[in-house]
């Protein structure tokens, strides 16, 4: 099976600074819903993409202490479905 990358930039692939991607998408997620909720906008949160990036912010915690862990994905295509993710 094909896999696709997004990027090949080499400081875009460390654990570090993928996990503070995730976190700052995953805040623009919580201040939208925060939103709805205090002022009643009623705009579409994706819940579905806020638990993708959660499950991969988990994977890349475990990574960085055991790099053993989920020997089927590297990091490089993590970083790569974290960045069509983020531009969703």
């Amino acid at each position: 099976m094909l896999t696709y990358r997004l990027t090949n930039c080499e400081e875009c692939t460390s654990i570090p600074r993928l996990i503070e991607d995730i976190d700052c998408k995953l805040t623009e997620l919580g201040k939208r819903e925060y939103n709805n909720v205090s002022y009643a906008l009623n705009k579409p949160v994706d819940t579905v993409l806020a638990f993708n990036l959660l499950n991969y912010r988990r994977i890349l915690q475990f990574k960085s202490c055991n790099e053993e862990y989920a020997n089927l994905y590297s990091v490089k295509d993590i970083a790569s479905r974290i960045k069509l993710l983020k531009f969703k």
